[in-house]
């Protein structure tokens, strides 16, 4: 009986062990001006594992924020330079996305990353209204273009906020002032 269970715990730690690769995401602030550049950073730990492919897309809100620029390292393996996909990206002013990584590794032949962990790419996105931004991993819907990176297929995401510009909220706090002053002058 004892000996079922160490098995099984055993087991349990060897599968954790197999997929424990990681990926954080996070922007380089918290709050940003309407116009400002939002830089979202990716970094990533295969933990040793192997893949065949990588591919990481970010969803958003299209209502704040116009796509920017996507930019991904190339990932090294024991058998070479992984070969690097196209990052695109889409908006149409509802919902938004930009792939953050799209690799295959040489040869299609499962291999690991020898230059990781590190940062593996970054996604950069202007903010064009005020309001707050989440942004999450692609995943949970069968198109295709789920998170996949050495067998981790969920990860955290982040969020950030964009407020109005100082001189608009001054140009606000005035006009409301004067609407005040309007108000009590003319109820005498």
């Amino acid at each position: 009986m004892l000996r079922s269970i160490c098995a099984s715990l055993l087991a349990l730690a060897s599968a954790a062990a197999a997929s424990g690769a990681t990926l954080s995401l996070s922007s380089d602030k918290l709050t940003y001006l309407v116009g400002e550049t939002v830089t979202l950073t990716v970094i990533g730990d295969d933990a040793g594992g192997s893949a065949y492919g990588v591919f990481g897309r970010l969803d958003y809100s299209g209502a704040f924020v116009d796509n920017g620029t996507r930019s991904q390292i190339t990932l090294v393996g024991q058998t070479g330079s992984w070969i690097k996909g196209v990052l695109n990206a889409s908006d149409n002013g509802i919902v938004a996305s930009s792939e953050a990584f799209n690799q295959i590794s040489p040869g299609f032949i499962a291999d690991t990353a020898t230059n990781l962990p590190g940062v593996i790419s970054t996604v950069t996105l202007i903010a064009t209204a005020v309001g707050l931004v989440t942004v999450n991993w692609h995943m949970g819907i069968p198109d295709g273009f789920d998170l996949n990176f050495f067998g981790l297929s969920i990860a955290p995401g982040t969020s950030f906020t964009i407020v109005p510009e100082p001189a608009t909220a001054v140009l606000l706090g005035l006009g409301l002032l004067a609407l005040a002053a309007l108000r009590q002058g003319g109820s005498r």
